[in-house]
């Protein structure tokens, strides 16, 4: 009563919630995808002139003993090779405030850094590598100097961070940039000066020395004394003086070159053109659309500006944003349509259409609670809120057929709605409580997985609360607007069917109880003919290849084999754009991608083809032509695929600390795997040896020379790499100078027997004369993970195949090949979906605890609990047939709609065992009581039913491959679990109750008969 005499006050808050959500849709951040949080990082760690094992033993053991300290790291992975450890560090799934395990990662690396020798480089952490996904992908093409593009693509990152939104703007496959004295031995030792000597002048004359300042009549006047070299020229002109008196010019004796760093570390190409990325990375909870259109119009003025170069646009992740949420939008307006329509049918013009106006309303007093609480507008989000139509009118469903009840039976439209409102408003509560309680385990659950779908639960609950409180202080006024009292009209089709439903349950209890159990156990027996997909793939017009060279491999041969690759793909009609990255991955241009960094076996091609629908015949075929093209390398085509991060769907870990007897298992491992139907490409990532001259000194020879060990290396390392002179710090940042002989790392390996040493006192000595050498071969690479060696065997499925029978078929071979006391566990799909799975059931006992603390709350009954609980597995007898002929997979989506099944099947019941119960206190008898509950509410109970399979439709024939496994799992389980509910809780009822109708009948005999004898 007070709401309604508030009504003006009520009605004037929901219309500014209401243009408040409005004003949210548009205005609030949006992206593709849920942004991942920090838990993930990648650290690179290199040690010049060292081996695999050098660095396995100086510098990866270090760092793990120091990580294995901090409390909040899930796990330690490491990729070493020569000169190189690659770190991968997962926090644990449970960290909600990563950035103080983030500063303990780094306190960690701090001290392990103390253990490393003389000669370890600085760490590079990065702690964003899923957190921050790359918004455009740029390249810059049209010449083939490195330093061009390079140049260009510096100068356009400068003007790119100036656009509002943009937080990071990073080169990939910068070439790098070096000054390269090209020193020539022979000319050098005519003229009788060593490169020792050459690079202790030019250091002198290249350093960075302030001159101070003067006062100079009323101002200070700096001094530039010019002790470092300004250009290239300067450095060239600069003149030597030799002992012999003479003077001669740098340039006489050596090349002065400014070009890439060498050794080339990493390359791309576009389209076949040689080319320099630019990644651009977006502030974080921004419009990315907004942001999109901002760098468009900046590139328009930056076409004319680099010209003939031109700037490719490799990804353009606010289109797929734009297109994504536009669809779901869509979706959304498609869902609210038509659950309009079934309210319209089922209840009437005027009736329906006001229940039909609950829906846009509370979905965006929903959107503006969620931007409030710094919600982000994504698939996730919006697809929550479809999910959301057909719950979100339930209770207004109830509201307005008690009212409508009230009004029939006497009551003014007023004192009807607000007698709904309050007869309604615990009850209600209770309900909607049960419903929260379903989608908890979503809420509650960790690791990458949650992260992903945590907006589901969030905006669902969001919204089933404001749905609760607005009909509890909203749809009674509404009501009392438009209700007109109406007479009953007995005899229609429907209600012979409620008759019926009402009657059979309490008939033959047994039999329906059974024929459930039936049903039930029929459905279950078919759940091994489900396909099991941990999540589906991407609906993108894009796909990924994987180049993989035996490690050990030269840059150079995996980027011939990557032209190979480019050359076939972009001789195909489907393909319109190639992109590839030589030394590492690609950027992430999709929110998923594993980032690996300095990996010179590895090419990784970012394909883009006309539809979507070419991509799985050009995998085939790309498939086919490696097989007969390129049999020295591993060639992967990859879909897309949503969800968390994985390497492989199929993968076998090993681990030990002997690398020959994890060699020979891994093998057995891989022939056991290709000899299984439906596994491709199985490999592993031990690979193979690599060449390692190792030189043996005669110290006796050396001292005799005056040369010490360290004058023998830097004799080979002038060669090949070069000398560091210092920098040139002319520009806008220092570039390294070098001094190198003219082939560097390309010289002969025939010609290191005359690479010599210099002694301090200019004398040159052919390094065969002071030392031996042989050719070794070493591991190429190692792999730890946990502080152990480990070796990953991993496979692709063919089309078709899913990872669960799979693995299945070879956990029963893998007991005779891997020895027993070798630890071994499985990795890609099977560990993620474990770990999903894990952690949505580590936080079911929470959702559990809910529903029956809210159930118990309502009834106070554990018959009555029992009943309900029964019903839960009801929904098993619709769930598999109904994905089954859908053609879905059974895996982490469908597993959510389980779930978020639990609570409208628990309503149903709910709201029939409180009728039963209200027309029991009303003085009927058990099986009174069942069929006139039933008969009452089978009409409510379907209307919700209806309306929640009507708002879930969009979902169900979403294009996209993630919605449908969900909604139809939830759309067949609702289904089958409401027509059973309808009988089963009558059938359950009568049984558990009906002795109380004999007791109180037994009872009321003995009254009488005692009655009679006083008498």
């Amino acid at each position: 009563s007070k709401v309604m005499h508030h009504r003006r006050l009520v009605l004037a808050s929901v219309a500014i919630l209401v243009l408040a959500g409005l004003a949210a849709w548009l205005q609030m951040p949006r992206q593709e995808d849920p942004r991942m949080p920090d838990r993930f990082g990648i650290m690179v760690t290199v040690f010049p002139g060292s081996d695999t094992e050098s660095v396995e033993r100086l510098v990866a053991i270090p760092i793990e003993e120091e990580l294995a300290q901090v409390a909040g790291v899930k796990m330690v992975e490491m990729r070493v090779r020569g000169e190189v450890a690659v770190t991968r560090i997962e926090l644990k799934d449970d960290i909600t405030n990563v950035t103080s395990v983030w500063n303990e990662v780094e306190d960690a690396i701090s001290l392990a850094r103390k253990k490393f020798p003389d000669g370890v480089l600085e760490p590079e952490l990065n702690k964003r590598i899923i957190g921050d996904q790359e918004t455009v992908i740029l390249a810059v093409v049209g010449s083939a100097d490195p330093l061009v593009l390079r140049d260009a693509a510096r100068s356009i990152r400068t003007k790119l961070l100036r656009v509002q939104g943009v937080a990071q703007v990073k080169l990939a496959a910068d070439p790098g940039v070096q000054v390269t004295i090209a020193y020539d031995d022979a000319t050098a030792k005519r003229v009788g000066i060593t490169a020792p000597q050459l690079v202790q002048r030019l250091q002198a004359r290249n350093q960075n020395i302030p001159g101070g300042t003067i006062h100079l009549g009323t101002q200070s006047a700096d001094l530039s004394p010019g002790s470092e070299f300004r250009s290239l020229e300067a450095m060239a002109n600069s003149n030597l003086t030799l002992d012999s008196g003479a003077t001669v010019r740098l340039s006489d004796l050596a090349e002065i070159r400014r070009e890439p760093v060498s050794p080339a570390q990493t390359l791309m190409r576009y389209n076949g053109q040689l080319g320099v990325g630019i990644t651009v990375i977006s502030e974080r909870d921004i419009n990315v659309v907004t942001l999109g259109q901002r760098v468009r119009a900046q590139l328009a003025s930056l076409e004319t500006e680099f010209a003939p170069l031109s700037i490719a646009v490799l990804s353009f992740q606010p289109d797929y944003v734009e297109a994504r949420l536009d669809g779901l939008s869509k979706s959304l307006l498609f869902g609210i349509g038509i659950v309009a329509f079934v309210l319209v049918v089922a209840m009437g013009l005027r009736i329906g259409l006001m229940v039909a106006l609950v829906v846009p309303i509370v979905a965006l007093i929903s959107v503006a609670l969620y931007a409030f609480g710094g919600g982000v507008l994504q698939q996730m989000s919006v697809a929550a809120l479809i999910l959301a139509l057909g719950l979100l009118v339930d209770n207004a469903i109830v509201v307005v057929e008690s009212a409508q009840h009230y009004l029939d039976s006497g009551l003014s439209r007023q004192d009807a709605a607000a007698k709904a409102a309050r007869d309604l408003a615990f009850p209600l509560a209770t309900a909607t409580g049960t419903t929260v309680a379903a989608f908890m385990p979503m809420l509650l659950a960790t690791g990458s997985v949650g992260d992903f779908t945590r907006a589901i639960p969030i905006v669902t609950i969001i919204t089933l609360v404001v749905s609760y409180f607005f009909a509890i202080l909203v749809t009674p006024i509404l009501a009392a607007a438009v209700l007109r009292r109406t007479k009953k009209t007995a005899g229609s089709r429907f209600e012979v069917f409620n008759t019926w439903i009402a009657s059979i349950g309490s008939k033959r209890p047994w039999t329906i109880i059974i024929a459930a159990l039936v049903a039930v156990g029929v459905s279950m027996s078919m759940a091994g003919k489900l396909d099991k997909s941990f999540f589906p793939q991407a609906d993108r017009n894009q796909f990924i290849v994987d180049v993989l060279l035996p490690e050990g491999t030269h840059l150079s041969d995996t980027d011939r084999h990557a032209k190979l690759l480019e050359e076939k793909l972009l001789a195909s009609p489907s393909v319109t754009a190639v992109s590839s990255f030589v030394g590492s991955s690609t950027p992430r241009f999709y929110y998923n991608l594993p980032t690996l960094p300095r990996s010179p076996h590895l090419a990784q091609l970012m394909v883009e083809t006309k539809s979507r629908d070419d991509v799985p015949a050009l995998i085939e075929e790309i498939r086919l032509f490696a097989f007969a093209s390129m049999p020295a390398a591993e060639v992967i085509p990859r879909f897309l695929e949503q969800g968390p991060p994985l390497n492989a769907p199929l993968e076998v870990r090993l681990s030990g600390d002997d690398l020959s007897q994890l060699s020979e298992v891994a093998a057995n491992v891989m022939r056991e795997m290709r000899s299984i139907e439906g596994t491709r490409n199985v490999r592993n990532d031990l690979g193979g040896g690599k060449a390692n001259i190792a030189f043996h000194i005669d110290d006796g020879a050396a001292e005799r020379n005056q040369l010490s060990r360290s004058d023998i290396a830097l004799g080979l390392l002038k060669q090949t790499r070069g000398l560091p002179v210092g920098s040139l710090r002319s520009g806008s940042e220092p570039v390294p100078i070098v001094l190198r002989s003219q082939v560097g790392e390309d010289l002969d390996a025939s010609d290191l027997a005359t690479v010599e040493a210099n002694s301090r006192q200019g004398a040159s000595i052919p390094i065969s004369q002071l030392s031996t050498s042989d050719i070794r071969w070493r591991p190429a690479v190692i792999t730890r993970r946990h502080q152990q060696r480990q070796v990953t065997i991993s496979a692709q499925l063919a089309d078709g195949y899913e990872f669960g029978p799979v693995i299945s078929e070879l956990e029963q071979t893998l007991g005779g090949v891997i020895p027993k006391d070798m630890h071994w566990a499985w990795g890609g799909s099977a560990e993620g979906s474990g770990e999903a799975n894990s952690s949505m059931m580590t936080a079911a006992p929470v959702g559990l605890l809910m529903l029956l603390l809210f159930i118990l709350i309502e009834f106070n009954s554990f018959r009555r609990l029992a009943i309900i609980l029964t019903t839960i597995p009801l929904a098993a007898a619709g769930v598999i047939p109904g994905l089954l002929l859908s053609n879905q997979p059974f895996g982490f989506m469908s597993f959510l709609g389980v779930f978020a099944l639990i609570g409208v099947v628990v309503n149903n019941a709910i709201v029939l065992l409180s009728v039963i119960d209200a027309r029991r206190e009303e003085g009927a008898t058990v099986l009174e009581a069942v069929r006139s509950g039933v008969a009452l509410r089978v009409r409510p109970i379907l209307l919700t039913s209806a309306t929640t399979v009507a708002g879930l439709l969009p979902l169900a024939l979403s294009p996209s491959p993630l919605w449908p496994p969900m909604a139809w799992a939830m759309i067949a389980g609702l289904i089958a679990s409401t027509f059973l509910a309808l009988l089963v809780v009558p059938a359950m009822y009568s049984l558990l109750f009906l002795r109380e109708d004999k007791a109180r009948s037994k009872l009321g005999t003995l009254a009488a008969a005692d009655a009679g004898s006083q008498s």
